[in-house]
């Protein structure tokens, strides 16, 4: 049995994807020379590792299980990758992470810090709902996911980076409450609502939130990211809960107003890996280092999110 490196990244990159159209595009091959590494790889094995019904791709029995020995071949080949380039003094290599849309509003601070000490480590970022990142992740697709509230049927391994306080949106004219109390309970339960799509972390802790106040409402809105429910505030259409991450400069330039949320238990935006996935120098190094200055960050870039003393 001989294959390469290469037609073991072909492989895993169709099983990933699904397609080897789309794997071609992701490693820069031509769609022949993709299905000719495939078709080369599989002639190792005695029986097949994929097969095909129509256009859609499924992997045999023996392809689930040649594929998780090819992450891990995979895995062990980027350690010694990485052991060379430390004992230069260099760090090289590409993380993958995606993030829920409100992170879009803090993960790049944090990207940028690590990207200024390590500037051959290069990073692919998706910014997608949480059901996509949660899937990304369960899925091996990605190195990380960026996410305020940890998957429920996930082993992770997490790191916390800073809190994720939410605070009671609505736009600039209106007529709110200045602080928590019975007259902001009332105030929610006469005015329009506007609700983050189901799955969302955010829907999740308003409607726990409406619900430890007896308040029960109805979505006037249902929208899928926060720049759109965000919008939707701007515009006088309703109230919403909020990350604060995700309205600091309308909330500067006058456009919304808003009252904190009183949680007993602040969540914490953090990056977070499957704990099956092996834990390479390059991702040693980005966690440790990010732990270690995720509180300079945070003071620098995000003081709102400082904890409360």
């Amino acid at each position: 049995m001989q294959f390469t490196l290469h037609q073991l990244r072909v492989f895993v990159s169709i099983a990933e994807l699904g397609s080897v159209t789309r794997a071609a595009e992701a490693l820069h091959l031509t769609q022949p020379a993709a299905s000719v590494q495939l078709r080369n790889f599989q002639q190792c094995f005695d029986g097949p590792l994929v097969e095909w019904a129509g256009r859609s791709m499924h992997l045999t029995e023996l392809g689930r299980r040649v594929l998780g020995s090819a992450r891990e071949i995979l895995a062990e080949a980027e350690r010694m990758q990485a052991h060379s380039e430390a004992n230069r003094g260099e760090w090289t290599g590409k993380l993958s992470i995606a993030s829920v849309s409100t992170g879009k509003y803090l993960l790049p601070r944090f990207l940028r810090d690590f990207n200024a000490r390590h500037p051959h480590v290069a990073f692919a970022l998706e910014v997608a709902n949480r059901k996509r990142v949660l899937e990304a992740l369960g899925e091996g697709e990605i190195d990380y996911a960026f996410v305020s509230l940890l998957p429920d049927r996930l082993a992770v391994h997490s790191v916390p980076l800073l809190e994720n306080r939410l605070s009671w949106v609505a736009p600039a004219d209106w007529e709110m409450p200045g602080h928590d109390g019975d007259e902001l309970t009332r105030w929610l339960s006469e005015s329009p609502m506007i609700f983050r799509e189901k799955g969302s972390g955010t829907r999740r802790s308003m409607e726990l939130e409406l619900k430890r106040r007896g308040v029960q409402a109805k979505p006037l809105f249902e929208l899928a990211t926060n720049e759109a429910v965000k919008q939707a505030v701007v515009a006088g259409m309703g109230i919403t809960l909020m990350s604060e991450a995700g309205f600091q400069a309308e909330a500067r330039l006058g456009l919304l107003q808003s009252v904190r949320v009183p949680w007993d238990e602040v969540s914490q935006w953090q990056l977070v890996r499957l704990e099956a996935k092996p834990l390479t120098p390059l991702r040693d190094r980005f966690e440790s280092q990010l732990a270690a200055r995720a509180s300079l960050i945070v003071q620098r870039h995000f003081p709102f999110a400082l904890p409360s003393s």
